[in-house]
């Protein structure tokens, strides 16, 4: 995993969980966004729920999943937290990319690069919106961005690399560092396009700018075993 993942600054794992369970966090997200009380919002042509672990148990415990302890501590040592997560659906019938950026645009921090993990609650494809990717644009670091269309942008949508699609079936997830350029097409489909994303990070997190720690945080590993069991 690692080796791929240094060259090419992703890699797809498929079908970590099962359609069941996929099921079940689609449940638990649109009982989350029942509480919200924002039904005209949710007729946008992507809809962005943001830090529903902090408010929510049952997302906070699926990303404290073992899975999520394994893979973050293998990749970024063994003490790890939930930096942020967010709900992305895409409506059907859409026409916009979402611009190519680097996670790390939206707010630098140190260390960096940390680990974002998108997780398909159900199937990503061409049609309906998948992550494209550019493969290695991970070692260039975070490089100068500009107010696209639709988020920030540090590659053209009309530029003839567009990279790679991603497309990945219900269940599995993309794990990408945070640095690696990315964007997602239009939901062309009939169905909303269903992804939840986590993004991991080594305990003692900070922002660039300030070097003030980060502390919106969740823990999920504590030498590399799951921090709740280690009372945190």
């Amino acid at each position: 995993l690692r080796p791929a993942l240094d060259r090419d600054g992703y890699v797809v794992i498929p079908n970590v969980f099962t359609a069941a369970e996929m099921e079940a966090l689609d449940a638990n997200l649109d009982a989350y966004e029942k509480t919200l009380a924002r039904e005209g919002l949710d007729k946008r042509e992507v809809v962005f729920t943001q830090k529903i672990a902090e408010r929510d148990e049952n997302i906070r415990r699926f990303a404290q999943r073992a899975e999520f302890v394994e893979l973050s501590s293998s990749l970024l040592g063994p003490d790890t937290d939930l930096y942020f997560n967010q709900k992305v659906y895409k409506n059907p019938h859409g026409e916009n990319q979402f611009c190519w950026h680097q996670d790390d645009a939206y707010g630098p921090v140190e260390p960096s690069p940390y680990l974002t993990v998108w997780i398909a609650i159900n199937d990503a494809t061409v049609e309906n919106g998948c992550v494209s990717v550019l493969p290695g644009s991970h070692k260039q670091g975070l490089v100068e961005h500009r107010q696209g269309n639709f988020g920030l942008e540090c590659h053209s949508l009309d530029d003839p690399d567009q990279g790679i699609f991603v497309p990945m079936s219900q269940g599995s997830i993309a794990v990408f560092w945070s640095q690696t350029m990315h964007k997602s097409g239009a939901n062309r489909s009939d169905h909303v396009r269903k992804a939840l994303v986590l993004q991991f990070a080594p305990l003692g997190l900070r922002h660039k700018s300030s070097g003030m720690t980060i502390r919106s945080r969740i823990a999920v590993a504590r030498g590399g075993q799951a921090a709740a069991l280690n009372g945190d």
